[in-house]
């Protein structure tokens, strides 16, 4: 009995993909104005610095005894001062693509005026608009690349079908803060406990939810491919994400170990 054999088109390798992107933003060069806008912005404009509530944690870290993970106390603290919220306008992960993340340089040309947070309810309100701005970023960004690779297609609009996108990435973000809720509260609740006798297991435990963390952004990296390129929904975008990874993960890791 024969077996009929599928034609495939064998993937391009990691040199090929390199050649294209910059192929392709060489035609497009004005694919890397928002992120170049970005960074200018992060690097020399306002500042908004959360210092304040970082020393606050840090100290009832210490006189609670809490644990951290293993974060060096002193390289926070040193690192405080050149926080800036407005870098959350660049989702980690997912959104435009920046150099300056959370720890802004020093020493630049201009003096940026630094606003203070103190509160942390303030901090928190302030954090999910600007992330909220950021998937709207991504979401434009990401349709700019897609109407690059390929003509312009009847339908919607571009408005349209980046408002849509943002929907989708406002409803992947909620589904991975719903998952890591559910995983790191008891890991967060038996650390505290387990703080009571030995430190060290308690860190051991809260590292826990960080690895944890980027399994699921492994599991979830896909799915804003198959939500702008192909124009999944959200839920079967994310379905074959898990099943490109479940699939290829292995053998790509074997691969490149060989």
């Amino acid at each position: 009995m024969m077996q009929e054999k599928q034609e495939t088109t064998p993937l391009p390798g990691v040199m090929a993909t390199l050649a294209s992107g910059f192929d392709l933003t060489a035609k497009h060069f004005w694919l890397v104005l928002l992120p170049a806008l970005m960074d200018s912005f992060f690097w020399l404009g306002p500042r908004l610095s959360f210092r304040p509530i970082i020393e606050r944690w840090v100290a009832f870290s210490q006189q609670q005894n809490v644990p951290l993970a293993g974060i060096d106390l002193n390289v926070l603290l040193d690192a405080a001062p050149l926080t800036n919220l407005f870098s959350s306008l660049s989702v980690p992960f997912l959104g435009v693509p920046a150099l300056m993340m959370w720890i802004m340089p020093e020493k630049t040309p201009l003096s940026p005026p630094v606003w203070e947070l103190n509160s942390g309810w303030l901090w928190a309100g302030l954090f999910f608009l600007l992330s909220m701005v950021g998937l709207l970023l991504t979401a434009v960004y990401y349709g700019l690349i897609v109407r690059a690779m390929r003509e312009p297609a009847g339908g919607r609009s571009f408005l349209v079908t980046a408002a849509l996108s943002w929907l989708k990435l406002l409803g992947l973000g909620l589904l991975f803060l719903t998952a890591m809720f559910i995983i790191y509260m008891p890991l967060l609740v038996v650390g505290v406990i387990l703080a009571l006798f030995s430190p060290a297991l308690a860190s051991l435990v809260i590292l826990a939810g960080p690895v944890l963390a980027v399994w699921l952004v492994i599991y979830f990296f896909f799915a804003p491919q198959g939500m702008f390129w192909h124009g999944r929904p959200l839920l079967a975008a994310l379905w074959e994400s898990v099943q490109l990874v479940r699939r290829y993960f292995l053998s790509a890791d074997r691969k490149s170990v060989v």
